[in-house]
């Protein structure tokens, strides 16, 4: 068969319309890529942490429950006191009393023996090394007497101590080579302790100037006073 030029593109426009045709996509505008959503992450608030000085509100000294951790009639100097900045108080509630060597040291309240460190030698210049003792009070809180004198604790665990009882005797454990003998005491919350959860302490027999906050102030002296239970 022949096809003339107009017959065979009527042919082809026949053929056309038989075969499957691929369907249009309309031209759109152009869309922006979805956004992932994303859930933040909840962050824990973020509270404020009690300096030193925030802790230390101390109370009436008259209504303390505490007494001077050392003989009544005796006089020592506060070597440092609590949140003394540039020392190793100034994120403590507690006090360095200035004392020589084998002096006596009393309970300053009632209260159980809950430990006992009796072994570290008196010239162990190693800060971390020193002989204490703990002692838990009927409120929860905890005492805390360091540096004492290798073999000079004279009370052992669970014992019973009473305010102004000689409990042990004062050393040099834990002291650089040079430096003066202390009695470091404090104060913990609760048993057991914990650092930066002290408690402010006085104490109702001290005898001498206190600071602005009712608290012994350092390098002044304190007479420890006949008391009352």
């Amino acid at each position: 068969m022949r096809f003339n030029g107009l017959s065979l593109i009527f042919l082809l426009f026949l053929l056309a319309g038989c075969l499957p045709q691929a369907t249009a996509i309309p031209p759109t505008e152009t869309e922006p890529a979805p956004t992932a959503t994303r859930t933040p992450i909840p962050r824990p608030t973020r509270t404020k942490v009690p300096t030193c000085l925030d802790r230390a509100i101390f109370g009436d000294p008259a209504e303390s429950p505490y007494i001077l951790p050392f003989p009544v009639g005796e006089r020592h100097m506060v070597d440092q006191n609590y949140c003394q900045v540039g020392t190793s108080h100034s994120d403590q509630l507690a006090y360095d009393f200035a004392m020589k060597f084998g002096d006596e040291v009393t309970a300053a309240r009632a209260g159980r023996v809950a430990e006992v460190v009796d072994f570290y030698a008196d010239d162990d210049t190693n800060s971390s090394h020193f002989n204490y003792i703990l002692v838990v009070h009927e409120d929860g809180t905890v005492a805390f007497y360091a540096h004492l004198k290798q073999d000079g604790i004279v009370v052992k665990l669970d014992d019973i101590v009473e305010p102004g009882q000689v409990i042990a005797l004062v050393g040099h454990s834990g002291m650089p080579a040079n430096y003066k003998s202390v009695l470091h005491f404090g104060v913990y919350a609760s048993w057991p302790p914990i650092e930066g959860h002290d408690v402010p302490i006085n104490f109702k027999n001290a005898g001498g100037i206190l600071d602005s906050r009712n608290g012994l102030g350092a390098g002044r002296y304190y007479e420890a006073s006949p008391w009352q239970p």
